[in-house]
């Protein structure tokens, strides 16, 4: 991947906050009450303050070498046999998270917009968006997501001011009843779908950024006003709706934006909530392609991915067609695979790479050293 490319630290934070939010917005609220009951908001604060150090890790494993990408720091740490073999498994993995997102946006269409219309066209309609992404680059993305945020902060508060007088307090009401057990598990499934991924992230920065000098501070203040977003929306839903309500529905925020009514002029604004999620779930998703086209033409040792976009694309379609048989799969996997699948993904495996580089560094700067100073020595 050229590394001529940049983007200013706004852009990325943007990116971030976009991506952190995602498909989350949809799915947080009955995840998480499903957990930890009224307490869901209780364990997504605490999983925000988690994310901060997710945050950190993630981005000093960026800082350890900051003119390469993932893949490349894969090679740097590891060797350069296990870091290609690490780097494969990354981007399969990639490439299985296309699938599903894919998966998710074609589902929600089919059931709430367009029930007569066959899945298949749907996912393949959305799927045109990243692709034309990424044949224009990761500039022209970094600045449209700029133009569409502040539209998606217009439209947040715009949910948030309209459901707030509905809100009752009873709803929420008594305060930690959740077991310690249900709160550690409302925490995991938060970081799970909120933090969990952003490795994706380190494809591209700090490798991109115009300014690493910040990159660190950016990230983690990303994640955390991303993570507060994804917070009040899962509260105001325990508010509005009730604990017991948001864990019948799927997609409880969506069913969220049914309550407004305006002077029994403005009502059933759930169009709002699908906009937020569309500009949302567009960048998650289209980073997402990004790391996993970008990287498997490193792989491949081309010189420029957008050879591959149309073939890749293809088979990422074909996968968000196969990946979840339907719905009753889906949510097994949800509940038996996916926490060990992401904590392994999202905190084991950065975690090793980060000790074994900083190893690695340390090792560097001892051998570095001798030789400095055998030079002052002879001067």
């Amino acid at each position: 991947m050229p590394t001529t490319v940049k983007i200013t630290v706004r852009q990325m934070m943007i990116i971030i906050i976009m991506f952190t939010i995602g498909t989350t917005i949809l799915v947080a609220p009955s995840t998480m009450a499903q957990a930890s009951g009224q307490d869901a908001w209780i364990s997504a604060s605490v999983g925000v303050l988690v994310g901060l150090g997710i945050g950190w890790l993630y981005a000093s494993i960026g800082m350890l070498y900051p003119g390469h990408n993932l893949l490349q720091i894969h090679e740097l740490i590891l060797g350069k046999w296990i870091g290609k073999l690490v780097s494969l498994l990354f981007v399969l993995t990639m490439l299985l998270f296309c699938s599903q997102v894919l998966y998710y946006i074609g589902n929600f269409l089919a059931t709430q917009f367009f029930p007569s219309t066959p899945i298949q066209f749907l996912i393949l309609l959305f799927l045109i968006i990243p692709v034309v992404s990424l044949r224009l680059g990761i500039e022209p993305f970094a600045r449209a997501a700029e133009i569409f945020f502040p539209w998606f902060l217009f439209l947040f508060l715009f949910l948030v001011l309209f459901i707030l007088p509905k809100a009752e307090i009873t709803n929420i009401q008594p305060v930690l009843e959740a077991s310690p057990k249900d709160l550690v598990k409302g925490v995991l499934w938060f970081i799970s779908i909120t933090y969990l991924t952003a490795p994706a992230l380190l494809m591209f920065f700090p490798l991109c950024i115009n300014d690493t000098s910040t990159f660190r501070r950016g990230f983690m203040l990303s994640n955390l006003i991303g993570g507060f977003m994804l917070v009040l929306i899962i509260m105001l839903s325990i508010l509005v709706l009730n604990p017991k309500i948001t864990v019948l529905y799927n997609y409880s925020s969506f069913i969220l934006g049914r309550q407004i009514n305006i002077g029994d002029f403005f009502q059933r604004m759930e169009a709002v909530v699908a906009i937020i999620w569309f500009l949302t779930i567009f960048v998650k998703l289209t980073m997402y392609c990004f790391s996993a086209i970008t990287g498997l033409a490193q792989l491949l040792k081309l010189r420029s991915y957008r050879s591959i976009i149309v073939p890749t694309s293809v088979l990422i379609a074909t996968g968000a067609l196969i990946v979840y048989p339907n719905n009753a799969y889906m949510q097994k996997w949800d509940t038996d695979t996916w926490i060990p699948y992401s904590l392994l993904l999202g905190i084991l495996y950065p975690l090793l790479l980060y000790v074994i580089g900083s190893i690695r560094k340390n090792r560097e700067g001892r051998k570095s050293s001798p030789s400095l100073f055998l030079f002052f020595l002879s001067s």
